[in-house]
């Protein structure tokens, strides 16, 4: 009896412990440890968008008291969906009065209106919206574009998520009369008017003191 205890214990000190690589936790995979936090970022970062947007009213000029009727077209250039795109038009300086079908119209005195859609772009799917601006009377000839004109200018941008930077953008410029060529235009008859009353006036006086200075010359 005594011998087989003592093999027993003789037998349990010469079995290995735990192994301490078993034990210890296992490091991550050299692929894992290599990969840098930026990777790692562009794993997760959702795929990049092409999209387009073009807008247009159909002229080239316009004035006051006129409406400006706007279509604008987004394309998804793309194979991947964009989900909750937003579209926002920023009005003309000018706008008094601004519709805009399915959007939601923000401001309402001149140079603050807006209107922002929002709307899914399918895979190279291309979408339609439409806006109309009802332009007032400008105050000032501040940024013309050539003398005696001005430009009323609408822009479209397209933004994907919740980015505040646009993915694609588009313009549309419509230029505007001088609205102070009749004052202008007036000022020059008046003068004119002026200058022909004087020399009604002196004229013949003039005439008559030339003729006498010729008469008392000596010959």
């Amino acid at each position: 009896m005594r011998t087989a205890v003592v093999c027993a214990l003789l037998c349990a000190a010469a079995l290995p412990g735990p192994s301490a690589a078993a034990s210890a936790p296992q490091a991550p995979p050299a692929a894992a440890q290599a990969a840098s936090p930026a990777a790692r970022y562009a794993a997760q970062a959702p795929p990049a968008v092409s999209v387009t947007v073009a807008v247009t009213d159909g002229r080239d000029d316009a004035e006051a008291g006129k409406r400006l009727d706007y279509r604008i077209t987004v394309h998804n250039l793309g194979s991947t969906a964009v989900r909750g795109a937003r579209i926002e038009q920023e009005m003309p300086a000018t706008t008094t009065s601004a519709t805009a079908p399915g959007a939601t119209l923000e401001g309402r005195g001149e140079r603050e209106q807006k209107a922002v859609w929002h709307s899914d772009l399918p895979a190279h799917d291309i979408q339609v919206f439409t806006a109309s601006a009802v332009l007032g009377d400008r105050h000032d000839d501040t940024g013309s574009a050539a003398p005696g004109t001005l430009r009323a200018a609408s822009t479209v941008c397209v933004y994907v998520g919740e980015s505040f930077a646009p993915t694609a953008c588009s313009g549309d410029l419509d230029d505007l009369p001088e609205t102070h060529a009749e004052a202008g235009g007036g000022n020059g008859w008046v003068g004119w008017a002026v200058a022909a009353a004087a020399t009604a006036l002196f004229g013949p006086g003039v005439v008559r003191a030339v003729r006498r200075r010729r008469a008392a010359q000596p010959r």
